[in-house]
């Protein structure tokens, strides 16, 4: 009876064991460095690894799997301090119908606020340096990725325009005759 009782004791102990050692194993998965918003390109320095505890129905990204996400796009915004999942990672589309192109606009040509991606705004025809107005209505547009300044003040960033008018942007943006107004709703 005691041989039983502590061969009993031991298997418990070992059960327990091998338990402990399944629920806490952790593995290292990616998290965010920083907010990055939905249409951003994604950098190395984005991610960091986090060790977490296999948790069923979470997916998570290995975080050997860094290096296959860079220069991928957030798909949705990612906030800094939270997991990377593959839904939120890949390709950016482009809309049927529509262009992304980059402008680079004078500072006092943009709103100071933020501007994520998908913001809706107005890409307004005003007149160049030299005083020349310049010809036809706004156009509406996204933006496709949050604009950075530059060291001169001005701003370059991605937009999402119709087709029919991505001509008529870009000529007005290479000769500085175009400003841009934040829409209600973005």
């Amino acid at each position: 009876m005691l041989a039983l009782g502590i061969l009993a004791i031991c298997l418990g102990g070992l059960g327990s064991a091998f338990l402990y050692t399944s629920l806490a194993a952790t593995q290292q998965v990616l998290g965010m460095t920083r907010t990055v918003y939905r249409g951003e390109v994604l950098k190395a320095s984005d991610f960091t690894a986090i060790s977490m505890t296999q948790t069923p129905g979470v997916v998570m990204i290995p975080a050997q799997q860094a290096g296959d996400l860079v220069g991928r796009t957030a798909l949705t915004d990612l906030p800094a301090g939270t997991l990377a999942v593959p839904s939120s990672i890949g390709i950016a589309e482009v809309p049927a119908g529509s262009v992304r192109m980059g402008l680079r606009l004078a500072a006092g040509r943009l709103p100071v606020s933020a501007l994520p991606a998908g913001t809706p705004v107005l890409l307004v025809p005003v007149a160049g340096a030299n005083g020349q107005a310049a010809a036809g209505a706004s156009v509406e547009a996204f933006v496709a990725m949050a604009p950075m300044t530059q060291a001169d003040g001005s701003s370059l960033l991605d937009v999402t325009v119709p087709a029919t008018e991505a001509e008529r942007i870009a000529r007005l943006a290479a000769a500085d005759q175009v400003a841009m107004v934040r829409k209600s709703g973005g």
